[in-house]
């Protein structure tokens, strides 16, 4: 048998391999528990689908919730959307189990189209109406089915933002109406764009405002990440010295998917003993290995772009990117230039805004890239 890597990735494998997060665990639960909808924000690959993942399988211990989880990153309309959530609430459900047979009774009077996916082998539906009304009115009954269940339901829907981007008009408002009748249902709703969800939930123009709790997913706290990857290497006969520890995660930035990604990339490796050049040599083959995409980012950027990308790189993150110490110091031209390429670099989601103690700050998205682009001559 093959020994699994357990530096996970993408997924969830369980709460042994899943890192900390007892704070923003216990809060999902109890908002469940208390009928309280939450809304979910952080940068991508910070680590939100595997905590919702997680708190799903807290709460199935107890077995007295239905949990469905539906990531809507990729659709496009309507009827992408209807399609999801039919298709997360039909593998949410045991097969050959009394629940499932009255799901797949209720969805016959829908007209579905069963098919399995190629890769997962997981079932799916989907819908072909000719109007927009058909699949408004799937999604209310597909909600009514949840809210008519026994037990408490936990609807989870990732990238939420991205109902914004769909073609037909007043989604939010149709979403709203259905969802503020559930009685026997709560939301999760979570998306990566901290902007369009403040918007959507905090704006008093809003069909969602002030519907939910909002929950922020920052880094994992240092000294709790160190202990996670020294026990997860420790029990599997490896060695790896503090100064790598401290090198890894400041390399990452404590950025869940990249610390993670290191980690893997060692245990990969084979070597029992992890030192700090092992570490980063690592570190530089991952860079070295992206350096093909991080050249095609380049041509997708005016030159101006690309010199703004780099010099908040090599600052990590930027207070005032306008002011003139930072726009002499990177050569960069004049503020309404800066303004118009940080707009830009924000909409292509190069770079992100965030808050912190000090302040609003821009970082570029990819903290690879980020780490490339210290070592980059400017072009």
């Amino acid at each position: 048998m093959t020994d699994k890597n357990p530096f996970i990735i993408t997924g969830y494998n369980g709460p042994e391999l899943f890192c900390d997060r007892k704070r923003e665990t216990e809060t999902l639960i109890s908002n469940t528990h208390n009928g309280v909808s939450t809304t979910l924000v952080s940068i991508r690959r910070m680590g939100k689908s595997g905590l919702i993942w997680h708190t799903i399988h807290q709460l199935a211990k107890k077995q007295d919730h239905i949990c469905i989880y539906s990531d809507i990153y990729g659709t496009r309309n309507l009827k992408d959307f209807t399609n999801k959530l039919g298709s997360a609430i039909l593998q949410a459900l045991p097969a050959k189990k009394t629940l499932s047979t009255k799901f797949i009774d209720f969805l016959k009077g829908l007209r579905p189209v069963f098919s399995f996916d190629v890769l997962t082998g997981q079932p799916q539906l989907s819908f072909n109406f000719s109007t927009t009304q058909e699949y408004e009115q799937s999604i209310d009954s597909l909600l009514k089915f949840l809210d008519s269940q026994k037990k408490r339901v936990l609807l989870a829907i990732d990238e939420f933002q991205q109902i914004s981007t769909y073609p037909e008009k007043n989604i939010e408002a149709l979403l709203r109406s259905r969802i503020q009748t559930l009685n026997n249902v709560n939301m999760i709703f979570s998306g990566s764009s901290r902007h369009l969800l403040s918007e959507m939930f905090s704006n008093a123009n809003r069909p969602f405002f002030a519907s939910t709790q909002f929950l922020y997913l920052k880094e994992i706290e240092l000294n709790t990440y160190q202990e996670f990857i020294n026990r997860i290497f420790s029990e599997r006969g490896f060695k790896i010295t503090q100064d790598s520890l401290d090198y890894i995660l400041d390399f990452s930035r404590a950025h869940t998917f990249y610390t993670q990604s290191v980690c893997n990339r060692l245990y990969a490796a084979g070597i029992k003993k992890i030192t700090l050049d092992l570490a980063r040599a690592a570190c530089m083959r991952l860079l070295e290995e992206q350096e093909p995409v991080f050249f095609q980012f380049r041509n997708l950027l005016t030159a101006g772009q690309w010199t703004i990308l780099q010099a908040i790189a090599r600052e990590g993150k930027v207070y005032q990117p306008t002011s003139r110490c930072f726009m002499e110091k990177h050569g960069i031209g004049t503020p309404s230039n800066m303004q118009r390429g940080l707009e830009s670099l924000l909409a292509k989601e190069m770079i992100y805004r965030e808050n912190d103690g000090n302040g609003a700050y821009y970082s570029v998205y990819d903290v690879f890239l980020s780490r490339w682009l210290e070592n980059q001559d400017y072009v």
